[in-house]
Protein backbone atom coordinates (compact mmCIF):
# COMPACT_ATOMS: atom_id res chain seq x y z
CA UNK A 1 0.00 0.00 0.00
CA UNK A 2 1.04 3.15 -0.58
CA UNK A 3 -0.22 6.78 0.83
CA UNK A 4 -0.02 8.69 4.26
CA UNK A 5 0.54 5.93 7.45
CA UNK A 6 0.29 7.18 11.21
CA UNK A 7 2.36 8.63 13.08
CA UNK A 8 0.68 11.01 10.97
CA UNK A 9 -2.85 11.89 11.84
CA UNK A 10 -5.85 11.70 9.25
CA UNK A 11 -8.39 9.76 7.55
CA UNK A 12 -5.75 8.05 4.82
CA UNK A 13 -3.57 7.11 7.61
CA UNK A 14 -6.33 6.01 9.79
CA UNK A 15 -7.61 4.13 6.88
CA UNK A 16 -4.49 2.22 5.74
CA UNK A 17 -3.53 1.47 9.13
CA UNK A 18 -6.82 -0.49 10.01
CA UNK A 19 -6.91 -2.20 6.56
CA UNK A 20 -3.36 -3.51 7.37
CA UNK A 21 -4.23 -4.83 10.35
CA UNK A 22 -7.44 -6.69 9.38
CA UNK A 23 -6.15 -7.79 6.47
CA UNK A 24 -3.75 -9.56 8.21
CA UNK A 25 -6.10 -11.07 10.41
CA UNK A 26 -7.04 -12.98 6.63
CA UNK A 27 -3.80 -13.90 6.63
CA UNK A 28 -2.11 -11.16 3.54
CA UNK A 29 1.08 -9.99 4.18
CA UNK A 30 0.64 -6.21 3.64
CA UNK A 31 3.78 -4.07 3.24
CA UNK A 32 3.32 0.29 3.06
CA UNK A 33 5.37 2.64 1.55
CA UNK A 34 4.83 6.27 3.41
CA UNK A 35 6.63 9.43 4.11
CA UNK A 36 5.41 9.00 7.36
CA UNK A 37 8.69 8.32 10.31
CA UNK A 38 6.95 4.98 11.05
CA UNK A 39 9.08 2.60 12.79
CA UNK A 40 6.58 -0.38 12.16
CA UNK A 41 7.44 -3.80 10.92
CA UNK A 42 5.83 -3.84 7.35
CA UNK A 43 6.36 0.00 7.27
CA UNK A 44 8.79 1.77 4.70
CA UNK A 45 9.58 5.48 5.35
CA UNK A 46 11.12 7.76 3.02
CA UNK A 47 12.43 11.07 3.77
CA UNK A 48 11.84 13.99 2.31
CA UNK A 49 12.85 17.49 2.09
CA UNK A 50 9.87 20.24 3.24
CA UNK A 51 9.84 21.56 -0.12
CA UNK A 52 8.44 19.88 -3.18
CA UNK A 53 7.31 16.75 -1.05
CA UNK A 54 5.47 15.40 -3.75
CA UNK A 55 7.77 14.85 -6.56
CA UNK A 56 10.53 14.26 -4.15
CA UNK A 57 7.71 10.74 -2.60
CA UNK A 58 7.50 10.05 -6.28
CA UNK A 59 11.44 9.90 -6.98
CA UNK A 60 12.24 8.40 -3.87
CA UNK A 61 9.52 6.00 -3.00
CA UNK A 62 10.34 5.06 -6.97
CA UNK A 63 13.66 3.34 -6.04
CA UNK A 64 12.14 2.23 -2.26
CA UNK A 65 8.88 0.66 -4.19
CA UNK A 66 11.29 -1.30 -6.51
CA UNK A 67 13.36 -2.67 -3.69
CA UNK A 68 10.05 -3.72 -1.08
CA UNK A 69 7.71 -5.65 -4.43
CA UNK A 70 10.97 -7.50 -5.24
CA UNK A 71 12.17 -8.40 -1.68
CA UNK A 72 8.63 -8.96 -0.10
CA UNK A 73 7.11 -10.46 -3.44
CA UNK A 74 4.77 -8.26 -4.01
CA UNK A 75 1.34 -9.17 -5.88
CA UNK A 76 -0.72 -5.95 -5.93
CA UNK A 77 0.21 -2.84 -5.51
CA UNK A 78 -3.01 -0.60 -3.75
CA UNK A 79 -2.44 3.25 -3.58
CA UNK A 80 -4.40 5.62 -1.85
CA UNK A 81 -5.16 9.41 -3.04
CA UNK A 82 -5.09 9.57 -6.78
CA UNK A 83 -2.15 12.67 -6.79
CA UNK A 84 1.22 11.17 -6.38
CA UNK A 85 0.41 7.84 -4.43
CA UNK A 86 -1.80 7.07 -6.85
CA UNK A 87 1.09 8.05 -9.82
CA UNK A 88 3.88 6.91 -8.09
CA UNK A 89 1.67 3.53 -7.87
CA UNK A 90 1.53 3.12 -11.79
CA UNK A 91 4.86 4.01 -12.34
CA UNK A 92 6.18 1.40 -9.92
CA UNK A 93 3.18 -1.67 -11.51
CA UNK A 94 4.51 -0.84 -14.98
CA UNK A 95 8.44 -1.00 -14.23
CA UNK A 96 7.38 -4.45 -12.31
CA UNK A 97 4.11 -5.75 -14.15
CA UNK A 98 2.42 -6.09 -10.90
CA UNK A 99 -1.11 -5.48 -10.71
CA UNK A 100 -2.54 -2.14 -9.37
CA UNK A 101 -5.97 -1.00 -7.60
CA UNK A 102 -6.24 3.04 -5.87
CA UNK A 103 -8.68 4.29 -3.36
CA UNK A 104 -9.89 7.74 -4.05
CA UNK A 105 -10.71 9.33 -0.53
CA UNK A 106 -12.25 12.69 -1.26
CA UNK A 107 -10.42 15.63 -1.09
CA UNK A 108 -8.34 14.45 -4.70
CA UNK A 109 -11.83 14.16 -6.55
CA UNK A 110 -13.67 16.77 -4.28
CA UNK A 111 -10.97 19.64 -4.32
CA UNK A 112 -7.52 18.74 -6.15
CA UNK A 113 -9.56 18.00 -9.06
CA UNK A 114 -10.60 21.12 -9.90
CA UNK A 115 -7.40 22.45 -9.76
CA UNK A 116 -5.36 22.90 -13.38
CA UNK A 117 -1.71 20.94 -13.06
CA UNK A 118 -3.05 18.37 -9.95
CA UNK A 119 -6.38 18.13 -11.76
CA UNK A 120 -4.09 16.72 -15.20
CA UNK A 121 -2.43 14.35 -12.96
CA UNK A 122 -5.86 13.26 -11.11
CA UNK A 123 -7.42 12.24 -14.80
CA UNK A 124 -4.20 10.66 -15.80
CA UNK A 125 -4.01 8.36 -12.41
CA UNK A 126 -7.77 7.73 -12.76
CA UNK A 127 -7.33 6.87 -16.52
CA UNK A 128 -4.45 4.20 -15.88
CA UNK A 129 -5.77 2.42 -13.03
CA UNK A 130 -8.13 -1.01 -14.23
CA UNK A 131 -9.63 -0.65 -10.86
CA UNK A 132 -10.82 2.09 -8.74
CA UNK A 133 -12.26 1.93 -5.09
CA UNK A 134 -14.26 4.95 -3.65
CA UNK A 135 -14.91 5.67 -0.35
CA UNK A 136 -18.57 6.81 -0.80
CA UNK A 137 -21.35 6.14 -3.77
CA UNK A 138 -21.10 10.14 -4.41
CA UNK A 139 -17.41 9.77 -5.15
CA UNK A 140 -17.91 6.81 -7.50
CA UNK A 141 -20.44 8.69 -9.51
CA UNK A 142 -17.90 11.41 -9.49
CA UNK A 143 -15.39 9.57 -11.19
CA UNK A 144 -17.08 7.12 -13.50
CA UNK A 145 -16.24 9.14 -16.84
CA UNK A 146 -12.86 9.50 -15.71
CA UNK A 147 -12.37 6.02 -15.14
CA UNK A 148 -11.13 3.15 -17.74
CA UNK A 149 -12.03 0.70 -15.91
CA UNK A 150 -14.44 -0.55 -13.01
CA UNK A 151 -15.20 0.98 -9.72
CA UNK A 152 -16.37 0.19 -6.53
CA UNK A 153 -17.42 1.80 -3.45
CA UNK A 154 -16.15 0.83 -0.36
CA UNK A 155 -17.32 2.71 2.80
CA UNK A 156 -14.67 3.38 5.46
CA UNK A 157 -15.01 1.70 8.88
CA UNK A 158 -14.71 2.79 12.48
CA UNK A 159 -12.91 1.44 15.37
CA UNK A 160 -15.59 -0.45 17.89
CA UNK A 161 -13.38 -0.68 20.25
CA UNK A 162 -12.34 2.64 20.65
CA UNK A 163 -14.95 4.62 19.70
CA UNK A 164 -17.65 3.08 22.19
CA UNK A 165 -20.22 5.43 24.19
CA UNK A 166 -19.21 6.69 27.20
CA UNK A 167 -21.03 8.02 30.61
CA UNK A 168 -19.00 11.21 31.37
CA UNK A 169 -20.36 14.42 31.78
CA UNK A 170 -20.66 15.87 27.98
CA UNK A 171 -19.94 19.79 27.74
CA UNK A 172 -18.77 22.10 24.56
CA UNK A 173 -18.51 21.87 21.28
CA UNK A 174 -16.26 20.09 18.97
CA UNK A 175 -14.27 20.48 15.99
CA UNK A 176 -11.98 18.31 14.62
CA UNK A 177 -10.35 18.22 11.27
CA UNK A 178 -7.18 19.71 9.98
CA UNK A 179 -7.27 23.22 9.84
CA UNK A 180 -6.93 24.10 6.50
CA UNK A 181 -8.85 26.00 3.46
CA UNK A 182 -10.73 22.19 2.43
CA UNK A 183 -12.25 21.87 5.87
CA UNK A 184 -13.75 25.25 6.05
CA UNK A 185 -12.39 25.81 10.37
CA UNK A 186 -13.29 29.58 9.39
CA UNK A 187 -17.00 28.99 9.79
CA UNK A 188 -16.79 26.78 12.94
CA UNK A 189 -15.32 30.69 14.54
CA UNK A 190 -17.92 32.44 12.98
CA UNK A 191 -20.98 29.80 14.59
CA UNK A 192 -19.37 29.97 18.04
CA UNK A 193 -19.57 34.14 17.51
CA UNK A 194 -23.20 33.69 16.53
CA UNK A 195 -23.96 31.33 19.08
CA UNK A 196 -22.43 33.62 21.79
CA UNK A 197 -24.82 36.42 20.47
CA UNK A 198 -28.09 34.23 21.01
CA UNK A 199 -26.45 33.58 24.78
CA UNK A 200 -25.39 30.12 24.66
CA UNK A 201 -21.57 29.65 26.07
CA UNK A 202 -20.99 26.22 26.08
CA UNK A 203 -16.41 26.56 25.73
CA UNK A 204 -15.55 25.08 22.11
CA UNK A 205 -12.78 22.90 21.28
CA UNK A 206 -10.49 22.65 17.70
CA UNK A 207 -8.74 19.65 17.80
CA UNK A 208 -6.33 19.71 14.46
CA UNK A 209 -3.41 21.68 13.30
CA UNK A 210 -2.55 23.36 10.07
CA UNK A 211 -1.13 26.34 8.13
CA UNK A 212 -4.72 28.10 9.36
CA UNK A 213 -4.26 28.21 13.12
CA UNK A 214 -2.25 31.19 13.73
CA UNK A 215 -5.13 32.89 11.95
CA UNK A 216 -7.94 31.26 13.89
CA UNK A 217 -6.23 31.82 16.98
CA UNK A 218 -6.62 35.75 16.27
CA UNK A 219 -10.30 35.92 15.19
CA UNK A 220 -11.00 33.76 17.84
CA UNK A 221 -10.00 35.73 20.84
CA UNK A 222 -12.79 36.20 23.51
CA UNK A 223 -14.86 33.34 22.36
CA UNK A 224 -13.79 30.39 24.55
CA UNK A 225 -12.39 28.60 22.09
CA UNK A 226 -9.91 26.09 22.79
CA UNK A 227 -7.01 25.01 20.35
CA UNK A 228 -5.86 21.07 21.41
CA UNK A 229 -3.89 20.68 17.89
CA UNK A 230 -3.54 17.13 16.90
CA UNK A 231 -4.64 14.23 18.96
CA UNK A 232 -4.12 10.37 18.96
CA UNK A 233 -6.95 9.56 21.21
CA UNK A 234 -9.69 11.97 20.44
CA UNK A 235 -12.22 8.79 21.29
CA UNK A 236 -11.32 10.61 25.29
CA UNK A 237 -12.27 14.20 23.90
CA UNK A 238 -15.21 13.01 21.50
CA UNK A 239 -16.98 11.42 24.47
CA UNK A 240 -16.83 14.86 27.17
CA UNK A 241 -18.40 16.81 24.01
CA UNK A 242 -22.51 17.67 23.52
CA UNK A 243 -22.00 17.58 20.10
CA UNK A 244 -19.36 17.79 17.12
CA UNK A 245 -19.61 20.15 14.31
CA UNK A 246 -18.24 19.57 10.52
CA UNK A 247 -17.79 22.43 8.38
CA UNK A 248 -16.38 20.82 5.52
CA UNK A 249 -18.38 21.08 2.22
CA UNK A 250 -16.18 18.89 -0.16
CA UNK A 251 -16.31 16.14 2.67
CA UNK A 252 -15.70 13.04 0.93
CA UNK A 253 -15.94 10.59 3.56
CA UNK A 254 -15.86 12.00 6.78
CA UNK A 255 -14.35 9.53 9.37
CA UNK A 256 -14.25 11.91 11.98
CA UNK A 257 -18.20 12.30 11.88
CA UNK A 258 -18.46 8.32 11.60
CA UNK A 259 -15.93 7.88 14.91
CA UNK A 260 -18.09 10.67 16.50
CA UNK A 261 -21.34 9.41 15.51
CA UNK A 262 -19.89 5.79 17.37
CA UNK A 263 -19.56 7.55 20.83
CA UNK A 264 -23.02 8.23 20.51
CA UNK A 265 -21.93 12.10 19.93
CA UNK A 266 -24.43 14.01 17.36
CA UNK A 267 -22.65 15.76 14.93
CA UNK A 268 -23.85 18.68 12.91
CA UNK A 269 -22.47 19.27 9.16
CA UNK A 270 -22.78 21.60 6.23
CA UNK A 271 -23.89 19.59 3.67
CA UNK A 272 -20.90 17.77 1.47
CA UNK A 273 -20.98 14.22 0.11
CA UNK A 274 -19.90 12.88 3.28
CA UNK A 275 -21.95 14.59 5.32
CA UNK A 276 -24.78 13.82 3.10
CA UNK A 277 -23.90 9.91 3.20
CA UNK A 278 -23.91 9.21 6.78
CA UNK A 279 -26.01 12.09 8.27
CA UNK A 280 -28.07 12.96 5.44
CA UNK A 281 -31.29 10.84 6.39
CA UNK A 282 -30.92 11.96 9.95
CA UNK A 283 -31.89 15.79 9.64
CA UNK A 284 -28.61 16.61 10.60
CA UNK A 285 -27.13 18.66 7.34
CA UNK A 286 -27.38 22.50 7.29
CA UNK A 287 -27.15 24.50 4.10
CA UNK A 288 -26.04 27.37 6.11
CA UNK A 289 -24.73 29.21 8.61
CA UNK A 290 -28.28 29.97 9.84
CA UNK A 291 -29.44 26.51 9.69
CA UNK A 292 -26.11 25.24 11.19
CA UNK A 293 -26.68 27.27 14.50
CA UNK A 294 -30.38 26.18 14.72
CA UNK A 295 -29.65 22.60 14.52
CA UNK A 296 -26.49 23.44 17.29
CA UNK A 297 -28.59 25.42 19.26
CA UNK A 298 -31.17 22.53 19.64
CA UNK A 299 -28.73 20.02 20.59
CA UNK A 300 -27.62 22.15 23.16
CA UNK A 301 -30.64 23.33 25.30
CA UNK A 302 -32.88 20.37 23.96
CA UNK A 303 -32.23 17.45 26.39
CA UNK A 304 -34.68 14.69 24.72
CA UNK A 305 -33.69 15.56 20.92
CA UNK A 306 -30.42 15.10 21.89
CA UNK A 307 -30.88 12.16 23.58
CA UNK A 308 -32.87 10.97 20.28
CA UNK A 309 -30.50 12.33 18.22
CA UNK A 310 -27.33 10.28 19.72
CA UNK A 311 -29.46 7.10 19.51
CA UNK A 312 -29.96 7.50 15.90
CA UNK A 313 -26.16 8.53 14.86
CA UNK A 314 -24.57 5.45 16.91
CA UNK A 315 -27.40 3.14 15.35
CA UNK A 316 -26.40 4.41 11.94
CA UNK A 317 -22.36 3.60 12.91
CA UNK A 318 -22.68 -0.22 13.76
CA UNK A 319 -23.50 -0.38 10.07
CA UNK A 320 -19.79 0.13 9.76
CA UNK A 321 -16.43 -1.87 10.64
CA UNK A 322 -12.82 -2.22 9.51
CA UNK A 323 -13.86 -5.82 9.08
CA UNK A 324 -15.77 -5.30 6.61
CA UNK A 325 -13.90 -2.68 4.68
CA UNK A 326 -11.63 -6.04 5.18
CA UNK A 327 -13.59 -8.14 3.52
CA UNK A 328 -14.58 -5.72 0.42
CA UNK A 329 -10.84 -4.93 0.16
CA UNK A 330 -9.94 -8.61 -0.07
CA UNK A 331 -12.41 -9.36 -2.80
CA UNK A 332 -11.31 -7.07 -5.25
CA UNK A 333 -7.98 -7.76 -4.58
CA UNK A 334 -8.69 -11.45 -5.32
CA UNK A 335 -10.67 -10.54 -8.43
CA UNK A 336 -8.16 -8.61 -9.81
CA UNK A 337 -5.62 -11.36 -9.02
CA UNK A 338 -7.59 -13.62 -11.16
CA UNK A 339 -7.78 -11.67 -14.10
Amino acid sequence: MIGEYPPKIGGISTHINQLKKELKNFDQNIFVLTYSNSLEEGVYSTKLPNKFRGIFFIIFGFFKGIYIIRKNKIDLIHSHFATTSGFLGFLLSIVTRKKRVITVHGSDINVHLKKNILGVLVKFVLFHYPFVIAVSPDLADKIKNLVNGEIISIPNGVDHTRFIPSKSKKRGIGFIGALVNEKNPQEFIYLIHKLRQIGIFEPAYIIGDGYLRIELEQISKGLNINFLGEIIDTENYLNKFLCVVSTSRTEGFGLSILESMACGIPVVSYVSPGSDYLLGNLGLTAQDSNELVVLVKKLIIDLQFRGEISKKVLEKSNLYSWKKCALDTLKVYKKILLE
